[in-house]
């Protein structure tokens, strides 16, 4: 059973959170508790859009046009201004956070230097049809979409189009009475007994209520990996590479730890004034610090415990379209027995996540400043 919610309700609920939300400025962003961990999602975002831009330049296009997907409000523009996009189309369900991002174009736009042309455009990306709302017709060469694609999945109906408009888990079974929490963020999946012995969550509408820190507070859907490949790939899509944050963090360290340590997306440790209050935020970093030799100073980039937990739950991916057609006279398998395949490896796939050591020992190693 996926369970049932409107579509509309959710996206109105979605705009309505995000349409709420207050601006802030740097000052109140260094004093947020997840300031290090916003920052370390920034750096791999840019990371992220850096190698997306690398696969394209490697098709010949030096200035892509790019469709931006629950754009917000509009807190990737620089990273596009930077990457040399040529036109970005920046689409969002939430008309103030729209509004947001124009604006800041637009005062990107008083310094003029070559800077890209740019369309905004309001509409729910999982029940609307984006091509007739887009200006100019030419292709997308990337698409963008970050921290939002989970929303799709409140059903089917909307995950699929929302494939379609881009293309042309944690588990809390662990957690007591589906539940998670720690210092920044609170999980509780709206649905307990789909979890009682031991079951898995459904593909579609799996729905669960996150917080982190004060920054969202807002109904959300879980994607299972495996579902979002086969979605894709019912689109001609093919995946480049599938990470975990902390997997991505140790592939993208060395290429980019200067815009990393400009960006500070790592806390000091130690220091007077830790974001983390409680000394068991901090354990992994405090041994590391203890196998250091005589000559080595006695401090270490890192985040604190509560933050590696959450920015932990993310997967960050990249599809490309692919080169060559299917072969003649291949056909797909019914979508039903796909969805019921990707169903019965969910738990397999769920065991596997679970088991995963945490590389944090690893990063803080990495990250010596």
């Amino acid at each position: 059973m996926f369970g049932f919610f409107s579509r509309k309700m959710s996206a109105d609920v979605v705009a309505d959170h995000y349409n709420k939300v207050k601006q802030t400025g740097i000052q109140d962003r260094k004093e947020s508790r997840i300031f290090f961990m916003r920052n370390m999602n920034n750096w791999i975002k840019s990371q992220l859009i850096n190698d997306a831009m690398k696969l394209v330049n490697e098709n010949n296009v030096r200035n892509p046009r790019v469709l931006d997907i629950a754009c917000g409000k509009g807190g990737d523009l620089r990273k596009w201004d930077i990457s040399g996009a040529k036109h970005v189309v920046m689409a969002d369900v939430a008309d103030v956070s729209v509004q947001q991002a124009e604006e800041r174009y637009k005062q990107m736009h008083k310094y003029p230097d070559n800077i890209f042309g740019a369309q905004f455009i309001v509409a729910d990306c999982t029940k609307e049809n984006l091509e007739s709302r887009i200006e100019s017709k030419e292709p997308f060469d990337l698409v963008s979409c970050q921290f939002a694609m989970h929303y799709s999945f409140v059903d089917e109906e909307s995950a699929r189009q929302f494939i379609k408009n881009a293309v042309g888990i944690w588990a809390v079974r662990n957690g007591e009475g589906g539940k998670f929490s720690n210092d920044v963020c609170k999980i509780t999946y709206e649905n307990v007994e789909e979890l009682s012995n031991g079951n898995r969550p459904p593909l579609f509408g799996a729905k669960f209520h996150f917080s982190l820190d004060e920054q969202v507070n807002c109904p959300e859907f879980l994607a299972y990996f495996p579902l979002v490949k086969l979605l894709l790939e019912e689109q001609d899509m093919e995946l480049v590479f599938v990470r975990n944050f902390a997997e991505a963090i140790t592939n993208w360290l060395e290429p980019g730890r200067r815009l990393l340590e400009s960006m500070k997306g790592l806390e000091t440790f130690p220091n007077h004034n830790l974001s983390g209050k409680s000394d068991d935020e901090y354990l992994e970093a405090k041994a590391k610090i203890e196998t250091l030799g005589e000559n080595v100073p006695k401090y270490v980039g890192t985040l604190s415990k509560s933050e590696w937990e959450a920015i932990c739950m993310y997967l960050v991916f990249e599809f490309r379209k692919k080169k060559t057609p299917a072969a003649e006279g291949e056909t797909d398998a019914p979508e039903a027995k796909k969805l019921a395949s990707v169903d019965q490896e969910s738990e397999k796939k769920s065991k596997d996540i679970e088991e995963k050591q945490n590389p944090e020992e690893e990063v803080h190693h990495q990250n010596q400043s």
